[in-house]
């Protein structure tokens, strides 16, 4: 016996299975839903204070009239009190300044700033070095790539002397984020 349809896949039969019908949705249920985020909406905006003053009017009679809406903005209200209270508090910033400030922090960085500083520095003039005695490169990829290098370098050169001399009267070094 052969079977009309012998490639069909048991995916390919269930996705036959599943194909939609042609009932369709109650429009007063999407309506009923649309209702529900815009007033979901309002509430959010009334307790970030972005509403106008008429659909501010219009939430605070809502929440007058209905309780559901009222125990919506209750619990609103204390989720957002929640979040306010995870925030970093006084104590806990100059906690980490001083982390940021203690001696052994700021030796690790200067150390870690010139230890790339000076690695930089010996990979571009190993690179350079590397190009200028292969013959098998012309002499106009040559010149590019040493003025690459040397314009790398100055750049370089520029920023870490520029944050040296800025770093001591830094007006924004105790701006906290």
């Amino acid at each position: 016996m052969i079977e009309k349809e012998p490639q069909k896949s048991v995916y390919q039969k269930t996705a036959q299975k599943t194909q939609p019908t042609n009932q369709s949705i109650d429009p007063s249920v999407i309506q009923s839903q649309s209702m529900q985020n815009s007033k979901y909406e309002l509430l959010s905006g009334f307790l970030d204070g972005e509403l106008t003053q008429q659909e501010a009017q219009k939430v605070m009679l809502l929440l007058e009239s209905d309780g559901e809406y009222k125990q919506l903005h209750d619990e609103m209200t204390a989720m957002r009190h929640e979040v306010q209270s995870l925030s970093l508090q006084d104590s806990e910033l100059e906690h980490l300044d001083k982390l940021f400030q203690e001696p052994v922090a700021k030796v690790s960085r200067l150390f870690g700033f010139a230890v790339m500083a000076v690695s930089s520095f010996v990979l571009v003039a190993f690179t350079l070095y590397s190009i200028f005695i292969n013959e098998a490169i012309s002499m106009l990829i040559k010149i590019l790539s040493g003025a690459l290098g040397v314009g790398g370098l100055a750049l370089l050169f520029s920023v870490l002397r520029q944050r040296l001399i800025s770093r001591k009267n830094d007006k924004y070094n105790r701006v906290k984020i």
